[in-house]
């Protein structure tokens, strides 16, 4: 049996005292303070030393074993040098690496520098120093030289901190290697992900009149550039910017002071996807009396006036429904061409010989509230390959409009659409020639990349429409708004197709049958899926002015967040 060692390890060396990079703020850099260290961190800043800290781990590897083995903290907890007891290693030459989740192949040392962290007063957050030391011939006397050094950020401001964000301009997160008998640690990351940093905490209060202790972790090198983001639990945020160079060096400590701003309450749109049903329906001898327009339209006219949503992408939207529901409905206007006449109005007093009214034309009408939207432009396109000739591919059409909201002038262009229904070959192939055309279609009107929101009853799943078989791939650059914690379970969630006979009590949903409408968003936020609003997704599966069913479709909703 191999037998357990004791090996004594001195802690990171001390780190100097801190260097100064100024953000663009006139108060006073604070000198560095000491504060006691709260119970359960893993080696600590006590000052400007790392201690080593009850319940610490490192991982020892040698020539003869990459593997290694960890050994635990025995004493030393409060002072840089300690004892660690593991299991017996061979070879000649060994290597001790903190936190133990290092890895090590032969020659290059593996760390995993976290992007989410821990407020810890006085301290950087727990297993967040990453050390590693070589010895010959012994496991004795290592002395653990820091791989980073440490951006000691003072602020002050008038909001609770939920959360805290840095932005650099360099990687500071995910992977980064070390060479062996070297303490240089290169980030092999990339992406802006890896650029970031997230501290979580846990409603802290800033204060105008002192400052606020925040210890940071960080690869040493050279800055262009930190943003520094505080956001409050209600989605608030204030930003400041520190946009001249700085370099963090190995083991010492960069001081930063400045005030964040007043929060910033971040424009948003609230937007839903209706599919109300053809009046045309209630000819049809098979199609329930719950779903007879003449039994429904109080409930949908309560919707409307109740939720007072800010903008509806309606499908089947006929014109006689949209002037009953404009004429009952305070507030809204409504534009959206019939797939088969391409009219916006009733547009005739009687029937044409070969073709039903003008008013019972089906539209893809989007409503918006007038006090709150500035239309700037608007059309209605074809699903084909000659999008702007009446009724030609499918006959499927989408609405767009290009809408400034008054309260932000934030410009954006909303899109709303129906696919091809039914579950037949033809059908399938429809729909998958249509999302091509959909996708070109929105690329091209959208030329400028602003922020564009797609609504729409796609007659199948997320799934079906962004994959290769029945969809288009490229619908992957797309974020869809999902349920309030990313799952789907059509049991659990209320189903937007009810087909009249679907209930939902709040917990689960009775005789489900498919979500087949959706909300798709891009660009609301560059390079991250920041844009909906953290748990706004909802299917509106209650009754209005008491009808049960104001559609054979429930009403999906979302709220989206410019430059979130």
């Amino acid at each position: 049996m191999k037998r357990a060692v004791i090996l004594s390890l001195i802690a990171a060396a001390i780190m100097t005292s801190c260097t100064k990079a100024e953000i663009h703020t006139t108060e006073a850099d604070m000198a560095v303070a000491s504060a006691f260290i709260e119970a359960g961190t893993k080696t600590s800043l006590f000052g400007t030393s790392v201690l080593w800290t009850t319940g610490d781990k490192i991982q020892v590897f040698s020539n003869a074993d990459i593997n290694g083995g960890t050994f635990k903290l025995s004493t030393g907890e409060g002072t840089t040098n300690a004892e660690f007891y593991g299991k017996h290693l061979d070879g000649s030459t060994f290597y001790a690496a903190y936190p133990n989740t290092t890895t090590f192949d032969g020659s290059i040392f593996t760390f995993i520098l976290p992007d989410e962290i821990s407020y810890t007063e006085g301290s950087f957050s727990e297993k967040n120093n990453p050390m590693l030391s070589s010895g010959q011939g012994t496991l004795n006397g290592f002395s653990m030289k820091n791989l980073c050094g440490v951006l000691k950020l003072s602020l002050k401001g008038n909001m609770e901190l939920d959360k805290l964000i840095l932005t650099f301009s360099n990687d500071v997160s995910g992977t980064g290697t070390v060479s062996a008998g070297t303490t240089s640690i290169s980030m092999t990351g990339g992406s802006a992900a890896t650029k970031k940093i997230t501290m979580d905490c846990d409603a802290i209060q800033l204060y105008n009149s002192r400052y606020t202790e925040f210890y940071f972790v960080i690869p040493p090198g050279a800055y262009t550039s930190l943003t520094i983001t505080g956001k409050t639990t209600d989605d608030k945020q204030a930003e400041l910017v520190h946009d001249s160079s700085f370099t963090i060096s190995r083991s010492r400590c960069t001081e930063m002071a400045g005030t964040l701003p007043a929060v910033v309450t971040r424009p948003e749109i609230t937007v839903y996807s209706f599919n109300v049903a053809c009046q045309s329906n209630d000819d049809n001898s098979s199609w329930p009396s719950v779903g007879k327009w003449s039994n429904r339209k109080n409930g949908v006219y309560s919707f409307f006036n109740t939720v007072a949503p800010d903008i509806v992408g309606t499908q089947e939207c006929e014109y006689r429904q949209r002037a009953n529901i404009l004429n009952n409905c305070s507030g809204y206007s409504a534009y959206g061409l019939g797939q088969e006449y391409g009219k916006n109005t009733g547009g005739s007093s009687g029937s044409l010989w070969w073709k039903e009214d003008y008013d019972s034309d089906s539209a893809n009408a989007i409503f918006w509230k007038t006090s709150s939207f500035d239309v700037l432009d608007q059309g209605t396109f074809w699903l084909s390959s000659t999008p702007n000739t009446v009724n030609s591919g499918s006959g499927k059409t989408c609405t767009w409009i290009k809408f400034r909201q008054k309260s932000s002038s934030k410009v954006f262009y909303f899109f709303n659409t129906h696919f091809t229904a039914h579950y037949t070959d033809e059908a399938y192939a429809a729909r998958k020639a249509e999302a091509g055309y959909l996708y070109d279609l929105i690329a091209s009107i959208n030329s400028e990349s602003l922020p564009v929101i797609l609504t729409g009853d796609l007659n199948e799943s997320k799934s079906d429409i962004c994959g290769e078989e029945k969809g288009d791939t490229r619908w992957n650059d797309y974020y869809w708004a999902r349920n309030k914690d990313g799952k789907t379970d059509k049991y659990s969630y209320p189903t937007s197709y009810n087909d009249f006979d679907t209930t939902y009590d709040g917990t689960t949903t009775t005789n489900p049958h498919s979500n087949l409408d959706h909300i798709a968003y891009r660009y609301f936020y560059a390079n991250a899926k920041n844009g909906l609003k953290a748990g706004s997704f909802d299917t509106v599966y209650q009754s209005f002015a008491g009808v049960t069913y104001i559609s054979d479709h429930w009403p999906i909703t979302a709220t989206l967040v410019f430059d979130y």
